[in-house]
């Protein structure tokens, strides 16, 4: 989701800042912390607060990945979630969910890029189980991104949406007391929650591969 934008005026120049409440933009410029001054003084003190805080806004919310850790590694098993892009329901035209789910399966059963433990393709969003096999040789966001990149052309090329995902996408990385098992009925289950089926090995795009499991 995008961070919305407003324009504020300040010394003849206008400057986009991401939508602020009103309590934020009352502490920002001073207007409770009792300091007076004059109207340039004021302005200079509230741009300066402003500045820090949409940097610590922007900064947030590019900070997807976790700082140090090597997402190359082979050892780890992540939960990633893909979005739609604008969260728009594609995957509810079973054509564009099939070329997702055929190339999960591709790349996790032919080129053995991946080892997937669980998948479900929701009509906005897609939950993936996995972890990068031995000889993939390259990052989990690498991975992510020519998933995305070979899904979006195919369904551009047949179908003409242009733009299929969201920029980025969201991981956790499973720590080793969290069951596989757990997660990957959570993940099978997304669609008995919403009350799409009621059994999820009736959902079409719903799988856990129960043979990769240790």
């Amino acid at each position: 989701m995008g961070i919305r934008m407003r324009g504020i005026c300040l010394f003849g120049a206008i400057i986009l800042t991401p939508e602020i409440s009103t309590n934020e933009s009352d502490t920002m410029c001073g207007h409770i912390d009792g300091k007076g001054g004059t109207f340039g003084e004021r302005a200079l003190r509230c741009y300066g607060t402003m500045a820090f805080m949409i940097n610590n806004k922007f900064q947030q919310r590019k900070r997807l990945r976790l700082k140090d850790f090597d997402y190359a590694n082979t050892n780890s098993v992540y939960f990633i979630t893909i979005c739609a892009h604008a969260k728009q329901s594609y995957f509810n035209n079973a054509n564009y969910a099939g070329i997702v789910a055929d190339e999960i399966d591709y790349r996790s059963k032919t080129t053995q890029e991946v080892i997937v433990f669980a998948w479900c393709i929701m009509p906005d969003h897609v939950h993936i189980l996995l972890k990068l096999s031995d000889g993939y040789g390259k990052s989990l966001q690498n991975w992510v991104a020519a998933f995305k990149r070979y899904t979006a052309r195919i369904i551009s090329q047949l179908y003409g949406i242009k733009l299929l995902w969201q920029p980025d996408f969201h991981e956790h990385v499973v720590r080793k007391e969290e069951s596989l098992n757990q997660i990957a009925e959570y993940i099978a289950n997304n669609p008995v929650r919403k009350g799409m089926v009621d059994e999820w090995t009736r959902y079409n795009f719903s799988r856990i591969n129960f043979d990769v499991f240790g």
